[in-house]
């Protein structure tokens, strides 16, 4: 079977390469994947670059999360021919083997470009509102705000009444459900935000880039604000003033989708991923496709990921 493989760290464009590889049997409890479509998310471009919090057992296969239909099956499960989404390990190729429980049933509603979105943002964004908690009317930071993640915490923060102030590093396209937005090419971020929440500064922050902006963006919390760390889009350190954690009563802490879904029951599980499928399946919340490329063409791939402007979701089929 086709594979896109690394046995070493570093920059795509150099570590990654097209391979064959024996197609994988599936275990007691496994059914085997024939995969059609994957998203690109930030997540693999860490993977391959050794910065992931899961490590890589080299040679290894990027990709977290994909679509296809059931080959083969073992004890129970999705028939043969059925359609699912997968959370899995090394789904840019094109056959996995996962536990059953790692499979979702997609309605024929959902086409292969949304439905292999299923497993990673739908569920950070749910978890993300819910622990957050705020109120009609509160204001909620978003850093990186064009990013799919962003657009569907900004859906439901929208829905739940809550005000988005969302962070974007170059002017273009309006973002439908922000309150303010910010271009940090142009304004200064804790000015801009001071001035459109009255002075007071935000309830919550979203930070998924780090760095300058990351710091700037925990600076425009009120007293008592919360700041959650979701990326690493620049990698640099996130600095906080000693006297705002200490007199602000400011919080800052990070966000890792596996590690927050090992806490919750298998039956809070269940729920969110009904939720995540109803939601995928409503107009706005899903990320438009930027570009699909071929498995082969993997490290264009991520090129494009990177592509200043970049609107939508880029996907890997074949």
């Amino acid at each position: 079977m086709r594979s896109v493989v690394f046995s070493r760290h570093g920059p795509a464009t150099e570590v990654l390469s097209p391979t064959e590889r024996p197609r994988p049997r599936p275990g007691a409890g496994e059914v085997l994947v024939r995969l059609r479509a994957r998203p690109v998310n930030p997540s693999d471009e860490l993977f391959v670059q050794g910065r992931y919090g899961r490590p890589a057992v080299l040679p290894a296969v990027p990709g977290f999360e994909g679509v296809g239909t059931v080959e083969e099956t073992t004890d129970g499960g999705p028939a043969p021919g059925s359609r699912v989404a997968v959370s899995a390990q090394g789904t840019w190729q094109e056959f996995v083997a996962v536990p059953v429980a790692d499979v979702v049933p997609v309605p024929d509603g959902l086409s292969d470009a949304v439905a292999c979105q299923l497993t990673v943002n739908p569920l950070t964004a749910l978890l993300l509102v819910r622990q957050l908690a705020l109120r009609p009317g509160d204001w909620l930071l978003l850093t990186a705000a064009r990013s799919s993640l962003s657009r569907m915490v900004l859906h439901l923060a929208r829905r739940d009444g809550v005000r988005c102030a969302c962070v974007v590093r170059s002017g273009g396209a309006a973002l439908p459900g922000a309150a303010a937005v910010v271009d940090t090419s142009t304004d200064d971020l804790v000015g801009r935000v001071r001035e459109v929440t009255g002075g007071e500064g935000v309830h919550a922050v979203l930070d998924a880039v780090g760095g300058e902006v990351g710091s700037a963006a925990v600076r425009c919390l009120r007293d008592g604000g919360r700041a959650v760390v979701i990326g690493l889009f620049d990698g640099g350190p996130v600095a906080v003033a000693p006297q705002s954690l200490v007199f602000a009563d400011i919080s800052v802490r990070g966000f890792w989708l596996p590690l927050q879904l090992a806490r919750e029951s298998e039956e809070v599980r269940a729920e969110l991923v009904g939720q995540a499928v109803d939601l995928l399946g409503t107009p706005g919340f899903a990320a438009p496709v930027a570009a699909t490329y071929d498995l082969s063409d993997a490290a264009t791939a991520l090129d494009h990921v990177r592509r200043p402007g970049r609107r939508g979701k880029v996907i890997l089929t074949g």
